[in-house]
């Protein structure tokens, strides 16, 4: 069932894209997303610079060249290729999550002044930020395979020529230049404080944002100030961190601060052995006493994140069972959300190669709809991850996913080196994966003979 904040998401979105095109998306007028060394975007799906944090102020940058351009676009009906990731995503009919997102963490007053302030060429003429998307550091204390080494320090340290291997990269060019970075809060505070009167949310990212001692110091500024009384806090956490900088708890001495106005997202892709394999780092008690000390905590906006991938896809159902028997709120509820992974190897488009494994991934959906004891947001997708499998070798075509056995390749050699390294077993923990393993295993060798065969 959806609660009032996703219907009037809904709502915001529709409203706003009847009104400025079907293509609108508010996040170039309203909003900015700081990443990896200091890349500001206009939302978390593109990596376009529209400045630098360590070059430019954040004003300036609303009205960089690409900024413009990007906004004149939208404003023609047409979707800019630093939107290329939501195009994609639109391919299969639906809205893409991310530009309804967008639409709905904004007020629409302040949207149509900024679009009616807005010259054809995309120039902006007034400055009204509304939702901000922060990431510090890749400080993060956990390997997820969704991931990659600019988003995750353990994965810079400890996995990068594995992740290489598992993404079909070389592993000599993979992020090779990526360092362990830290944007600081030299840009962020004054700019949060000078615009305190239109700025609705904060997203407060990583990482693992809970690692991080800056953000402790944005929290203690907006405390000082007032400023928790009408900014939302909106945090991702992977759930294994309360207590970080200078032992200070961050839920008791700083989110309840919020109240209403704390959103707290806390991440899970699957419970015990095969949850820990995902999202390496895991450890399902600490999780468990994470989540419970935040509802305890009377923070009411908890809600948990699941990535449906390859390796959930086939048993999502007990992901929802363990979440109903274990996560229930005080409503007697779960809020939560199921988002795909897109990383070419972690993909459900990987289970396509072996028929049973994509039929098994459909069955698992097809029950999920019948079923009301399922996290308060995920009904809402499943027709379109339905929609997704059936559709597969179309949908593949766009996103250039498994449609050569090098995916195969790609993936087996990942795994390989990431077992090997991590001292897991993926055939152990998935059981139900070993045709696709054993497939990836014999395309390996046959690809290893005509290699030798045609060098002999």
């Amino acid at each position: 069932m959806r609660n009032a904040n996703d219907i009037r998401n809904v709502e915001n979105h529709k409203y706003l894209t009847e009104k400025h095109g079907k293509f609108f998306c508010a996040s170039p007028w309203n909003s900015l997303h700081e990443g990896p060394q200091g890349l500001v975007s206009t939302c978390c799906k593109s990596r376009q610079p529209i400045g630098w944090s360590g070059k430019q102020n954040f004003e300036e940058m609303f009205n960089s060249d690409l900024s413009k351009e990007i906004r004149a676009s939208i404003l023609q009906g047409k979707m800019h290729s630093n939107c290329e990731a939501c195009a994609i995503q639109e391919k299969d009919g639906h809205a893409a999550s991310n530009r309804v997102h967008g639409n709905s963490m904004t007020d629409r007053a302040v949207v149509d002044e900024l679009v009616a302030n807005t010259e054809a060429d995309g120039t902006l003429h007034i400055h009204k930020p509304e939702w901000l998307d922060l990431l510090w550091t890749n400080k993060c204390n956990f390997s997820c395979l969704g991931c990659s080494p600019e988003l995750s320090s353990s994965i810079n340290n400890n996995y990068r020529k594995e992740f290489a291997l598992l993404n079909g990269n070389d592993p000599d060019e993979y992020f090779k230049d990526m360092t362990n970075w830290n944007n600081g809060n030299d840009n962020k505070i004054d700019y949060i404080i000078k615009h305190s009167d239109t700025i609705r949310s904060l997203h407060l990212n990583g990482g693992e944002p809970w690692m991080q001692e800056a953000t402790y110091e944005l929290l203690e500024e907006m405390l000082k100030r007032g400023l928790n009384k009408h900014i939302q806090v909106w945090s991702h956490t992977n759930g294994s961190i309360t207590k970080s900088y200078k032992g200070v708890d961050i839920i008791d001495e700083y989110l309840v601060h919020w109240g209403e106005l704390c959103k707290i997202t806390i991440s899970n892709d699957g419970h015990g052995a095969r949850g820990a394999y995902t999202r390496f780092g895991y450890k399902e008690s600490k999780w468990l006493e994470t989540y419970n000390r935040i509802l305890d905590s009377g923070i009411k906006q908890v809600s948990i994140q699941t990535c449906w991938n390859v390796f959930n896809a086939q048993t999502i159902t007990r992901t929802a069972e363990f979440f109903w028997d274990n996560c229930r709120n005080h409503k007697g509820e779960v809020y939560g959300s199921l988002t795909p992974w897109y990383n070419t190897m972690t993909t459900p488009l990987m289970l396509c190669y072996v028929r049973e494994l994509r039929l098994k991934a459909v069955e698992q959906l097809e029950q999920l709809m019948q079923n009301t004891q399922i996290p308060s947001a995920w009904g809402e997708d499943l027709k379109k991850y339905w929609d997704y499998l059936h559709r597969w070798e179309e949908i593949d075509s766009v996103y250039r996913l498994p449609n050569s056995n090098s995916a195969l390749l790609n993936w087996y050699a990942g795994i390989q080196a990431l077992d090997a390294k991590r001292k897991t077993n993926l055939c152990n923990t998935f059981p139900e994966l070993e045709p696709l393993y054993q497939l990836a295993a014999t395309e390996t060798e046959r690809q290893m003979d005509q290699t030798h065969c045609h060098t002999s």
